[in-house]
């Protein structure tokens, strides 16, 4: 089986120190914040620019102008347009939305085949994004107008990966968008989400990257006992979205996503 091959025959043992040896230096940690994409509305209108041409607009705006900011970790191949209309999504509905540019990095290994479903083509990428978004929520902090009791954490497929096994800074929740939490490399297994973390993931049972036997499943055999502030939603047959990798065009994914973000905020103080 050619999809996502490379993670089948991982002993348990070599992964422990995969994470230890990546080249996250923060040079190329900040190349990744500054030169990805601020989405937000001000004065009643949509903005996408780069975060570091958005920093001074985003600094004056007031805290009641967002409803919560989300750090949005695109796929493994970059901010491309399925990245956009998420953020246009969430940034029309009052979120800060602030996309960290993998691609920004001087020296960014392919770490996958879009048109083959293949994956698995870089393992140390998991210690780069994981760098890359710590980053971007400590920054999204120092905004005057971001609430740091609001802000979620969210990924599409690679960014999934990334926002499933996160730890760090404390988030109001994440958003796990085309993962199964299931693998054959173990430190890209499982949910780091700590006890009381709300967690929405969305999946569709025939998704075509996971058809390896190591990537069967979904998240909500990580989430524990039953919470009403964790669900794992799977779209199987006959629903339009069983066989998606990208969930969001479907107005079942976007309804979910949508009550997820009102009834997470809704505990906050």
């Amino acid at each position: 089986m050619r999809l996502w091959r490379a993670w089948l025959f991982v002993g348990l043992a070599a992964g422990a120190s995969v994470l230890a040896q990546t080249s996250d230096r923060d040079d190329e940690a900040a190349r990744s914040f500054w030169q990805g994409r601020a989405h937000f509305l001000q004065d009643g209108s949509l903005h996408d620019d780069a975060i570091e041409n958005a920093w001074p607009a985003l600094q004056r705006l007031h805290r009641d102008a967002l409803r919560a900011t989300v750090v949005y970790l695109h796929g493994c191949d970059g901010i491309n347009t399925l990245s956009v209309k998420a953020a246009d999504l969430l940034a029309a509905a009052g979120y800060l939305v602030l996309l960290p540019d993998s691609f920004a990095r001087r020296d960014k290994p392919r770490s996958c085949d879009p048109l083959a479903h293949r994956g698995g083509l870089h393992r140390e990428v998991l210690g780069w994004r994981h760098a890359e978004a710590d980053l971007a929520l400590r920054q999204a902090a120092t905004l005057p107008a971001v609430d740091p009791r609001r802000i979620f954490l969210m990924g599409l497929s690679e960014g999934a990966i990334a926002t499933a096994t996160y730890v760090g800074q404390g988030l109001t929740g994440r958003v796990i968008e085309g993962w199964t939490c299931h693998a054959g490399w173990p430190e890209y297994q499982g949910l780091r989400a700590p006890a009381g973390e709300a967690v929405l993931s969305l999946l569709g049972q025939n998704d075509p990257w996971f058809t390896a036997p190591a990537l069967r499943g979904d998240c909500g055999a990580f989430m524990g006992s039953a919470s009403p502030r964790r669900r794992s939603l799977v779209f199987r047959p006959p629903h339009p979205a069983a066989s998606q990798h990208d969930l969001l065009w479907n107005v079942d994914a976007r309804r979910a996503l949508f009550d997820f973000l009102d009834a997470a905020l809704a505990t906050q103080p």
